[in-house]
């Protein structure tokens, strides 16, 4: 009878570890319940008052920053009223001048020297320029004239005849060689003309 004891001792202590496993489980499983609900009811309270979430993604977090950033800029941007805007307010006002005058300088009265020297290059360029002839004779006769533009195509030279009516109601017949330009020139055909016996006078701008 003495041996048969301690088999009996030896099953109960195995049970009793059984039942030590069981109640560990069993709270592990009530506790997570109860975690459950209670997220549940944060949430749930969280979610009637309007506040953000805790588990919300970021970025859906940051679009309500970036559209009040964006009212922000906008009012930022708007532009800026007016200067003196009380004096459109008020009838009969006028909006206050600056003490100092930005109107552009009369263009005529900056430099009046220019206009005269400009002034005075037209007048040269619509001047003519002094031309010369070598007349070697007027003739009451036009016989007399062709006879003398004759010698003178002799001698080399070309002339013209110009019929010329003088207040006395006669015609004079000149015999001019011309025009010339270059008074070099003029006294260079001058003196060969002098040299073979043409006595010829010199007329300008006629």
């Amino acid at each position: 009878m003495l041996r048969k004891q301690p088999m009996r001792r030896s099953r109960a202590v195995p049970r009793a570890r059984q039942a030590g496993r069981g109640s560990t489980l069993l709270g592990i499983f009530i506790g997570l319940v109860l975690g459950l609900s209670i997220a549940a009811a944060v949430a749930f309270f969280l979610g009637r008052s309007g506040l953000t979430s805790p588990l919300q993604s970021p970025g859906t977090a940051k679009e309500p920053a970036r559209a009040a950033k964006g009212e922000l800029g906008a009012q930022g941007t708007t532009p800026d009223k007016p200067r003196f805007d009380f004096y459109k307010i008020l009838p009969g006002a006028e909006e206050p001048k600056s003490s100092v005058d930005r109107r552009a300088p009369d263009k005529g009265a900056e430099r009046p020297l220019d206009k005269v020297q400009d002034a005075g290059r037209i007048t040269e360029a619509a001047k003519p320029a002094d031309r010369y002839w070598l007349q070697a004779g007027a003739f009451a006769s036009a016989s007399d004239a062709e006879n003398m533009k004759a010698r003178l195509a002799l001698s080399g030279w070309e002339a013209s005849i110009q019929a010329v009516s003088l207040p006395d109601k006669t015609v004079r017949y000149r015999v001019r060689l011309g025009p010339y330009d270059n008074t070099d020139e003029l006294g260079r055909v001058k003196s060969e003309l002098g040299s073979r016996g043409f006595d010829v006078a010199v007329i300008k701008n006629q």
